[in-house]
């Protein structure tokens, strides 16, 4: 890889460590906690895993140079891999001893991080088919 390349590759993953980081403080505004920061499992990742009351939310954060580019940057094959990682972490943290898991609600949102702007929280974004 060369030089130019490389630096480009660096810059796209700091920007997106600092998006991860911005929509961290958004959500602690909105009183969420958050359970997890790039939880990885062997079927997926999820960028944020955030609590609010009973509500569990798998969050997927997209930085592009603009809002439209971000909200469309998770693709299908990418939310059946969130999907399968959810399921492992409901699995694993969520689980009576009985292994049923808790009555807790489940979502997955994305947070669309562009310069300068307030990230767009966008609550569930798309349904698990059942």
């Amino acid at each position: 890889m060369n030089q130019p390349a490389r630096q480009s590759k660096r810059k796209a993953y700091f920007w997106g460590q600092s998006a991860e980081w911005l929509c961290i403080g958004v959500l602690f505004l909105k009183g969420y906690r958050i359970l997890a920061r790039r939880f990885k499992c062997k079927v997926g990742e999820i960028d944020l895993i955030a609590q609010k009351g009973q509500m569990i939310c798998f969050v997927e954060v997209k930085a592009r140079r603009d809002r439209r580019d971000a909200l469309e940057a998770v693709s299908f094959h990418q939310q059946q891999r969130i999907m399968r990682a959810a399921e492992w972490y409901l699995t694993k943290n969520c689980s009576t001893e009985h292994g049923n898991i808790l009555q807790m609600s489940y979502r997955f949102d994305v947070m669309a991080v562009e310069p300068w702007r307030w990230p767009t929280h966008v609550k569930d974004a798309w349904q698990k088919k059942t």
